[in-house]
């Protein structure tokens, strides 16, 4: 009994707008148990408005660290360990190109917030702020998301964010 309080406990909210979420192309990063530990918790927006744009040669959503603008995006919150978290800070390029921090999110009228991770882009071209900001994001043929391994490695993440459409 007390291995399973202990790993309840260790357990964190994650929240996810983008590629991540529910039947979007990288939900099997989450899904995937080799990973660590994500089970789905509700749904959420954000508490303030952010801008969420679709970027890069490979349509990636980014969530962009500039409260006040944009719109409340709607998302989703996961109860993940730290073995998913990790995980995801690989994939997400923490350091490099996202910050993961502590925001609260709206779960509800009457409700009220949750705190939770999210993963923020914090540097970027100001071109990223001129781009249409989504309320939430869903997988298109008009911006089709390039999964990790289909993605040329020519262009590093940082440099790829001032990539602009021919």
């Amino acid at each position: 009994m007390t291995n399973i309080r202990k790993a309840a406990s260790s357990l964190q909210k994650l929240f996810v707008c983008g590629a991540l979420k529910y039947g979007q192309p990288g939900h099997s990063i989450l899904a995937n148990s080799g990973n660590g530990h994500a089970k789905f918790w509700c749904r959420a927006t954000t508490t303030e408005k952010l801008p969420l744009v679709i970027a890069t040669r490979y349509n990636i959503p980014f969530l962009l660290n500039k409260p006040g603008v944009g719109n409340y995006v709607l998302g989703e919150i996961y109860e993940v360990d730290d073995k998913m978290l990790n995980s995801l800070d690989d994939l997400e390029d923490c350091q490099d190109v996202f910050t993961r921090e502590v925001q609260d999110m709206n779960i509800g009228v009457g409700e009220g917030t949750v705190p939770c991770w999210v993963y923020l882009l914090q540097k970027y071209p100001e071109k990223l702020l001129s781009l249409p900001y989504l309320s939430s994001y869903e997988n298109s043929a008009t911006h089709p998301y390039v999964m990790r391994n289909r993605r040329t490695h020519k262009h590093p993440p940082q440099e790829d964010l001032a990539y602009t459409a021919a």
